[in-house]
């Protein structure tokens, strides 16, 4: 019977050690893509048709970054992102469609001018994502409270391409959206992303503020 109890025990500690070792293997990994079906709603193939976030280029203020992977780029460091600086309440439309994956709310501390963040993931298909973090930099919950309320959509809804999702809070000089593109996890150039309208568009209104500045810098 001891005999018996020895190779159980034995077994059972041979197993957790395959179980540790696996969990191990996976540390540090890109998470495998979630299962997605956009159900026939768009085209989920490939995202090369996507939108700008605004209505009209008149609700942009002012251009001050875009995505860089070095800091040899006006803006002087790397930003895995495009910032649209919004007025007080423009519309903001959903660059493409896809599904609102997650709404959260960041709180930075109490110390930081920029306190509050509203990030919402759509997620397009199985391995990108499209993010929106609206930071109306501001140090007053409340203010968090109103952006959150300002929002068109909610965890689980389908939206489709320059559909209405927010009305932006400006409250601070720098208020902004830090919009991106993800893939596997990776925060991507959005050059790609866009449609040849879109970009041209983008690129318009990036002129308009800095006539020799670029979307993208590597």
């Amino acid at each position: 019977m001891a005999r018996k109890s020895v190779v159980c025990l034995l077994i059972l500690l041979m197993g957790i050690g395959v179980v540790v070792a696996l969990k191990g293997s996976n540390e540090g990994s890109t998470p495998l893509a979630p299962t997605f079906d956009a159900g026939g709603r768009y085209d989920a193939d490939e995202l090369d048709y996507m939108g700008v976030i605004y209505e009209n280029r008149t609700d942009i203020v002012a251009f001050n970054e875009g995505y860089s992977e070095s800091d040899n780029c006006p803006w002087g460091f790397v930003h895995n992102g495009i910032d649209y600086f919004f007025r007080n309440g423009s519309t903001v439309i959903a660059a493409a469609p896809g599904l609102v994956e997650s709404i959260d709310i960041s709180d930075n501390g109490e110390n930081v001018e920029n306190r509050f963040y509203i990030t919402v993931v759509i997620r397009f298909n199985a391995s990108v994502v499209v993010h929106y973090n609206f930071e109306p930099w501001t140090q007053d919950s409340s203010d968090k409270d109103l952006q959150l309320e300002m929002l068109e959509i909610q965890e689980g809804d389908w939206v489709d391409i320059g559909e209405k999702i927010a009305d932006f809070l400006h409250v601070g000089g720098s208020a902004h959206i830090h919009f991106g593109v993800i893939k596997d996890g990776q925060w991507q150039n959005p050059e790609p992303y866009f449609s040849e309208n879109a970009y041209n568009e983008i690129m318009a209104m990036i002129h308009s503020f800095h006539p020799d500045w670029d979307l993208y810098y590597p």
